[in-house]
C-alpha cells in the first residue's frame, strides 16, 4: 500500500494507529441545480455523478448531504458518516446563504470531532476548496471573484517546497508521478474565482491553519493557490478537479479540456485513494443497516445533466418553503360573549344577542322588545316591538 504511517495517523506524528473502517461512507454536499452555469432552477438540487464515482472507485460509498437541511439534521447525519466532500460548482457562498450556513455547521462539527480525537476528514474541490478557505478565514474578502480565466484548462502543479514533499497529500507520491504532475498538464481547472497566494500569507487565519502545497497561474498570468492541507486537521483542498480525469466527458469545455491519459487517470485515482483512506480513520456508523441503506445514494438514479455541463448528475426534488401558514379559524363565540347584534354570535348554540345584557344567549328571541334604540329604524320592523321609545327607556317597544 502506498500510504505511509503519517497518512494512516491522520492527526500527524505521535498519534496511535487505529483499526481501519473498511466500509467508509462519505457525504457529498448538494447544491442548487444549474449553479455551474449560474442558472439555478427552483428547488431541485444536485450532485455531479463524477464525485460519487470518484469516491466509489477507491472503496467508499456515498450519501447526499442536503445543503438545505436543518442544523439538527446535519448534526445527526454527521455522526453517521465518515467524511464530507465539498464539491465544485457555482453556488453563492456568501455568508448570508443557506449553503454557507450548512457548510459552517459541518465545518464546526468536524473541528470539534477532531479536537476530541474523533477523526473526520473534509475535502474540498474547486468551489469546495474556496468554501473550506472561507469557513476557516470567516472573511468573504479572501475570495478573488472573477479574477481568473481558467475554464477548461489543464495545468501542471507548481509545488511549494518543502511543504509539498512533507505533506500528507503529496508526500506519498512516487517520484515519477510527482515529476509528471509538476511538468505535464494533468490537472483540470475550471474556475473564475480563487484565492491569491498572497492572501494565504497575509490572512492570519489561513496562514495559521493551512500549508499551501501548490500554486498555478492562469492563461493571463494571474497566480492562484491550487492545493492546501490543514496543519493539524485532516482537511484538504484542491482548486483543480481530480474527479474529472476519470469520470467527466462533457463537451462544453472542449475536447482538450479534461486530460484522460494514463498519467492523468493515475493522478485521479491517487487522489480518490487518499480521500477514502482518510475516511477509513473515522469510526462513525449508522444505527442500523436499514438506516444506512435508506441514506445511500443508491436510492437515486444518475441521469444525464439537463444543462449538459456534467456527464451525469443526481437530482433531488427538495421541498420549497411551502405556502404561508393559514391564519387560525376564529374561535366560535360562546354564551356570554359581548355582542351588539346576532351576527356577533357565531356559536350555533348561542346565536342570539340579548340586547338588554349585550351578551350572546341561547334563549329564543320572540320579538325585538328591549333592543336599544334612538329611532324607530333601529327596531326590527318585522317584529312586534318595532317602535322606539326614546324619551325614557330608549328601547324598542310595542
Amino acid at each position: 500500500m502506498f500510504l505511509p504511517l503519517r497518512l494512516l495517523t491522520i492527526f500527524g506524528l505521535g498519534a496511535l494507529v487505529r483499526a481501519e473502517n473498511d466500509r467508509p461512507i462519505v457525504g457529498i454536499l448538494t447544491q442548487p441545480l444549474g449553479t455551474e452555469q449560474n442558472s439555478s432552477k427552483s428547488s431541485t438540487t444536485m450532485i455531479a455523478a463524477s464525485y460519487v464515482k470518484f469516491l466509489e472507485s477507491a472503496g467508499a460509498r456515498v450519501v447526499p448531504v442536503h445543503y438545505d437541511s436543518s442544523a439538527a439534521e446535519l448534526t445527526a447525519l454527521f455522526k453517521q458518516i465518515n467524511g464530507v466532500l465539498l464539491p465544485g460548482g457555482g453556488a453563492d457562498l456568501a455568508n448570508t446563504t443557506r449553503i454557507r450556513r450548512s457548510g459552517q455547521t459541518l465545518y464546526d462539527l468536524a473541528v470539534q470531532a477532531n479536537d476530541a480525537g474523533d477523526a473526520f476528514p473534509l475535502w474540498g474541490t474547486c468551489m469546495g476548496f474556496q468554501f473550506l478557505s472561507l469557513l476557516t478565514a470567516q472573511d468573504d474578502a479572501i475570495l478573488c471573484e472573477a479574477c481568473f480565466d481558467s475554464e477548461g484548462t489543464p495545468l501542471p502543479l507548481d509545488f511549494t517546497e518543502p511543504a509539498a514533499s512533507a505533506s500528507r497529500l503529496y508526500g506519498p507520491l512516487t517520484p515519477a508521478l510527482k515529476h509528471k504532475l509538476a511538468t505535464e498538464n494533468l490537472t483540470e481547472n475550471s474556475h473564475h474565482d480563487g484565492i491569491l497566494p498572497a492572501t494565504f500569507k497575509t490572512n492570519s487565519a489561513l496562514a495559521g491553519f493551512y500549508d499551501v502545497l501548490s500554486t498555478n497561474v492562469d492563461g493571463a498570468g494571474a497566480p492562484f493557490v491550487s492545493s492546501i492541507e490543514a496543519k493539524a486537521y485532516p482537511f484538504f483542498g484542491t482548486q483543480w478537479h481530480p474527479e474529472k480525469n476519470n469520470f467527466e466527458w462533457g463537451t462544453k469545455l472542449g475536447p482538450g479540456a479534461i486530460p484522460h491519459g494514463a498519467d492523468a487517470t493515475a493522478v485521479s485515482q491517487y487522489a480518490a485513494n487518499f480521500v477514502v483512506a482518510a475516511a477509513r480513520r473515522s469510526e462513525h456508523a449508522f444505527a442500523s443497516p436499514g438506516a444506512e441503506d435508506a441514506a445511500l445514494i443508491y436510492n437515486y438514479p444518475a441521469v444525464r445533466d439537463p444543462n449538459g455541463y456534467y456527464t451525469q448528475v443526481y437530482l433531488f426534488d427538495r421541498p420549497g418553503p411551502g405556502p404561508p401558514t393559514p391564519a387560525p379559524a376564529p374561535t366560535p363565540t360562546i354564551c356570554g360573549s359581548a355582542c351588539t347584534a346576532d351576527g356577533d354570535c357565531k356559536n350555533e348554540q348561542c346565536s342570539t344577542c340579548n340586547v338588554l345584557s349585550t351578551r350572546c344567549s341561547n334563549e329564543p328571541k320572540p320579538d325585538d322588545c328591549g333592543r336599544s334604540c334612538s329611532t324607530d329604524s333601529d327596531c326590527d320592523q318585522t317584529m312586534a316591538c318595532n317602535r322606539c321609545e326614546n324619551m325614557i327607556l330608549h328601547q324598542c317597544v310595542t
